[in-house]
């Protein structure tokens, strides 16, 4: 039988026929099972380096990855194209793990994805040796460097995979990287001699560009109207994204807000509405982009800024990646400065702080002080705020770092879909039906609703739109679902409609040992340092906004961009007779024996800058070299003689 290659296996799932840059020299690494390090800045093709050597390889591919939305986002996708893929995280009961990583051992799946938080569990520790596992793969590994700016304790877990399974290859990838944050990654994954690759943080079609603005909706919808194509406004809250979609849907926009606060399902439609141009201009917190591929996205504004340059620049760089010009605006105003400082300040609280929430919450969920804990509340944020009375940034700020420190589970999101698969063989369901009259009918609309391919896959459904057609109230059907799935016939996750925090063990006596606080110090230094960064690029009136990236992140090969902000300006002060001439033969050159627009002129003639060519051509036309006829219509003047 003939082994399929990477363009093989490219064409039968994704369709395409050739690889992005590097991402082949990247798989045929994996497959020589070399660790290997994967650089690619947004909109590289990250995933599919290592799905593609996942398909190719013999066994599962474990993926660790911090967020949940990526997770089932990339797990659905697998599905849907017929991959067998599953995810496990802490906001799952132990029942369903234990489910999720029996069917692994059985070989029932190709990619099973995991938090960082599982890696520590008794559970996942007893199954790891029983898994045949042929690839190691760590999504946005910076998380792993506590110099990087999303560092997640539990990624410091994953080294001890490599002591059970020593001889499989490891794939890090991340989009943003500082030099200091590679070397960690190396280190901390302990990678051996492994295959770097790593693609130029500069992105010649994108301009970067800082106004100075205290009305900024205004000027957003000044921008939308005048610039054609989709777009991506960031903003820093939930409340800004619905007010500004708001206000941009009253003059005439077709836009959408999109942040955490939302359904799952109402998520999905937004998403598909943009990705599919139903609608124009997304308004979205940092919730939104993971794992988005639109290629025709003209500009990225950012209404608020980010807390650093890592975040910044992933953001902007989901504009343009059909390799067309677009823009990434960022506006810079004095009360938003002020809260981006304040709101930093809040995102480590001080010990007596931390340890004065845990206590309250313990209190207010009556947390046991010995036993199993695996009850799951509803996290309703305003009112545990008012009853605690605490300042919610600075509660969220505590709720962060106990979840990552395994004391609880913090789920954020609202998923409202279910999800089920079926573990029985067809033979086995047959018998069961027979022997379980008050489930047969479930079963039969199950099988007949989602097809065979619930034996192969997870599959997605709401809940209520099952009731519905089963007449039953939704409280039944998940007790019929709960069922099935502890007769071992079905995995079912249910939907989770409200955010909700887990405790993961018994009440705790906080010790700054046991916690390692002393890190947490360093973090919120380096926090600082990313902040402060932030602000220097923003603020900087004299250096390329492109060059001040590639510094960042440790490039040494910067020359200025000519297009961004400070580029225009300065090259308009330095608009010497050499530019000048060159420019001035251009533009003769283009409007030999030919009558224009203005606008076409400036736009089209490729030599100098947009404003450097206005400013030659009113020379031109002051000396009537060029004449503006009809209002907007340039020619050459015709010569005497």
């Amino acid at each position: 039988m003939i082994q399929p290659t990477p363009e093989d296996i490219l064409k039968k799932y994704w369709g395409y026929d050739s690889f992005r840059p590097q991402q082949k020299e990247i798989i045929q690494t994996i497959l020589g099972g070399q660790d290997t390090f994967a650089l690619l800045p947004t909109g590289g093709g990250k995933s599919v380096c290592f799905q593609v050597p996942g398909l190719m390889l013999d066994g599962l591919t474990i993926v660790i990855s911090p967020l949940i939305a990526l997770m089932k986002d990339q797990v659905e996708r697998l599905n849907r194209m017929g991959i067998a893929a599953t995810y496990i995280n802490s906001g799952m009961s132990y029942a369903q793990i234990d489910q999720k990583l029996d069917a692994a051992i059985l070989g029932t799946y190709r990619f099973l994805y995991v938090a960082p938080e599982r890696l520590k569990s008794e559970m996942f520790r007893l199954r790891l040796p029983k898994l045949t596992v042929s690839l190691l793969a760590v999504d946005e590994a910076h998380c792993i460097s506590q110099w990087g700016y999303d560092f997640r304790p539990a990624y410091l877990e994953i080294a001890k995979i490599r002591e059970i399974k020593p001889n499989i290859p490891v794939v890090a990838l991340t989009a943003s990287a500082t030099p200091a944050v590679k070397e960690d990654i190396i280190q901390k994954l302990e990678m051996k001699q492994p295959q770097i690759f790593a693609k130029s943080f500069r992105r010649e079609n994108l301009r970067y560009f800082v106004l100075h603005e205290e009305r900024i909706a205004p000027k957003i919808l000044e921008i939308v109207q005048r610039i054609k194509g989709t777009g991506i406004v960031y903003a820093r809250t939930r409340k800004t994204t619905e007010k500004l979609a708001a206000y941009l849907q009253d003059h005439g926009i077709s836009a959408k807000a999109y942040h955490g606060g939302l359904r799952n399902s109402e998520r999905g439609e937004i998403q598909q509405d943009w990705l599919e141009d139903r609608s124009r201009i997304m308004v979205a917190t940092n919730a939104f982009g993971m794992g988005i591929d639109k290629s025709d996205v003209r500009f990225v504004i950012h209404y608020n800024l980010p807390f650093d340059l890592e975040s910044y620049y992933q953001e902007a760089g989901r504009g343009g990646r059909d390799g067309k010009t677009a823009l990434a605006i960022a506006f810079l105003s004095g009360p938003d400065l002020r809260q981006l400082r304040h709101w930093n300040a809040d995102k480590y609280p001080q010990w007596e702080m931390l340890t004065k929430h845990y206590r309250l919450l313990c209190e207010y969920f009556q947390v046991p002080n010995s036993g199993r804990v695996e009850r799951s509340h509803d996290l309703l944020m305003p009112e545990l705020v008012k009853s605690l009375n605490v300042p919610a940034l600075q509660l969220y700020a505590s709720l962060k770092i106990l979840h990552q420190e395994g004391l609880l589970h913090m789920t954020e999101e609202k998923d409202d879909f279910a999800y089920v698969m079926m573990l029985a063989q067809p033979r086995d369901v047959l018998q069961y039906k027979a022997t379980h009259p008050l489930l047969a009918d479930l079963i039969t609309f199950l099988l007949r609703t989602l097809g065979g391919e619930v034996y192969i896959q997870e599959k997605r459904f709401l809940p209520e739109h099952w009731a519905r057609r089963l007449d039953l109230p939704p409280l039944e059907l998940h007790y019929q679902l709960q069922r099935l799935a502890q007769h071992k016939m079905i995995l079912y996750t249910p939907s989770t409609d409200k955010p909700s925090i887990r405790f993961l063990l018994p009440r705790q006596k906080l010790q700054k040992k046991s916690l390692n606080w002393d890190k947490y110090a360093f973090l919120k230094s380096q926090n600082d340092l990313r902040l402060e960064k932030m602000i220097d690029y923003i603020q900087d009136t004299e250096v390329c906004r492109s060059v001040i990236i590639q510094s960042y992140f440790g490039e040494t090969d910067q020359t200025s961009c000519g297009v961004c902000d400070v580029c225009s300006g300065r090259f308009k002060r330095e608009l010497t007779g050499k530019v000048v001439d060159k420019i001035q033969e251009a533009i003769l050159t283009f409007l030999a024996g030919q009558t224009f627009p203005y606008k076409r002129v400036i736009q089209e003639v490729s030599v100098g800058s947009p404003i450097q060519r206005k400013e030659v051509l009113r020379m031109m036309m002051d000396q009537e070299v060029v004449l503006l006829e009809d209002g907007n219509m340039l020619r050459l003047a015709q010569k005497e003689g």
